[in-house]
């Protein structure tokens, strides 16, 4: 018999992308029953899918875990380095400013954002607000707020129109060029699609009223 898999949340789905441009996935935690059931509940929503069936690749019983490990580690460390006109950083302020630095107009806005919405960057995490593992956890908090019903003066929606989708296409190009790109590359992809599809959901709403 199939077991039924219910539906990964947005909330859900937004923060795991959000960890993995945070910080490279432990694959370990995905070789156990409960990673395992993870990854299928992952693959319920087809722009996460392609992540998770890669993930699942990396974790096979007869692959060299330690291996694949350090593989994955090097390539989201060579891919989203700071510093480097090849690699493909993970702030908005990079793609959207006129010099590409750091710490530009999306990430005051960010921090404007962030204000109005109770929220801040936590003290432990050492970067700036318009890194896009930071944008994606926002998303989530917002699709949870939407979720209990509670009332907030940005949507999910808008917040990904707004401020993620300004720049995320840009970083997807420059993923490909990456070396070790088939490992970066379905994330930044499966972010960009969930991102699309919810914006793209409040413009179908507001074309109906």
């Amino acid at each position: 018999m199939t077991e039924h898999l219910e539906t990964l949340s947005r909330g859900i789905a937004y923060r795991w992308l959000a960890q993995f441009f945070l910080c490279p996935p432990a694959l370990e935690t995905y070789c156990n029953p409960e990673g395992q059931a993870f990854l299928s509940s992952c693959k319920t929503l087809p722009e996460l899918a392609p992540c998770a069936r890669l993930l699942e690749d990396m974790t096979a019983p007869t692959t060299d875990l330690e291996a694949a490990q350090a593989r994955l580690t090097r390539a989201h460390n060579k891919a989203f380095a700071v510093g480097s006109s090849l690699s493909a950083p993970l702030y908005a302020s990079v793609y959207l400013s006129e010099r590409g630095l750091l710490f530009q107009q999306p990430a005051r806005d960010m921090n404007r954002l962030l204000a109005k919405l109770g929220l801040s960057v936590p003290g432990t995490l050492n970067e700036p607000p318009d890194h896009l593992g930071i944008q994606l956890q926002v998303a989530a908090e917002l699709c949870d707020r939407a979720l209990s019903g509670n009332p907030c003066p940005v949507t999910a929606a808008h917040f990904l129109g707004d401020y993620v989708l300004t720049w995320l296409p840009h970083l997807l190009e420059r993923c490909a060029t990456q070396k070790e790109a088939t490992l970066i590359v379905p994330f930044v992809r499966a972010a960009l699609s969930l991102a699309q599809s919810d914006a793209a959901l409040a413009s179908d709403r507001k074309q109906a009223v």
